[in-house]
């Protein structure tokens, strides 16, 4: 008798499984049938363009996994303050095609926090202590924020062409007169 309450017990078990098996099978073919009668979500990636020297040194998480810094340069030249940084996994920073930059895909309506070191106070024995300020922006500000260096006025020397021509146009006369008075002193 034994044996049967076993064996009846095990064949219960065994179709209270099959049971729940075929319930989740149903539910996920229920589930992929939803899915495919909805449209599919958008994500929407922006790219960060940014400088090799605007990436700090790979570091290790408490997560333990590896993450670098990103710099994000002040756009006022004169803003004197340490720039504000950001952080995002080592792996997801890319250098271009062409070796003289960065990028990295952000999700278009994702917020991405910044830091920046900050005088707080001075310490007894006259040192400054500092702190993190943080703000929350979102990516699109962001991507303005790293990408501001295209937006100032950049100087070149064939926009200065006519300037440095006037100047030269002086200087030459001066260096004349003082080649002759040399080729005169070494004919004597």
């Amino acid at each position: 008798m034994g044996q049967e309450n076993i064996q009846q017990t095990v064949d219960k078990v065994l179709d209270d499984i099959a049971a729940k098996r075929e319930a989740a099978m149903g539910n996920a073919g229920q589930s992929q049938d939803k899915g495919a009668d909805s449209p599919k979500k958008d994500f929407k990636e922006i790219t960060l363009k940014f400088g090799k020297g605007c990436v700090g040194e790979e570091f290790q998480g408490k997560d333990g996994k590896a993450y670098k810094e990103i710099l994000v340069p002040n756009p006022d030249k004169n803003d004197h303050r340490p720039w504000q940084t950001f952080v995002v996994r080592a792996n997801h920073v890319h250098e271009d095609k062409f070796g003289k930059g960065m990028w990295i895909k952000l999700p278009a309506e994702g917020h991405t926090t910044l830091r920046r070191s900050v005088v707080v106070g001075e310490k007894p024995d006259g040192k400054k202590e500092w702190g993190t300020e943080k703000t929350k922006v979102s990516n699109a500000d962001l991507k303005k924020m790293v990408e501001a260096y295209k937006e100032r006025p950049r100087e070149s020397v064939k926009g200065r062409l006519e300037e440095k021509k006037a100047e030269a146009a002086v200087q030459k006369p001066a260096e004349q007169a003082q080649n002759k008075n040399k080729s005169k002193g070494a004919e004597l």
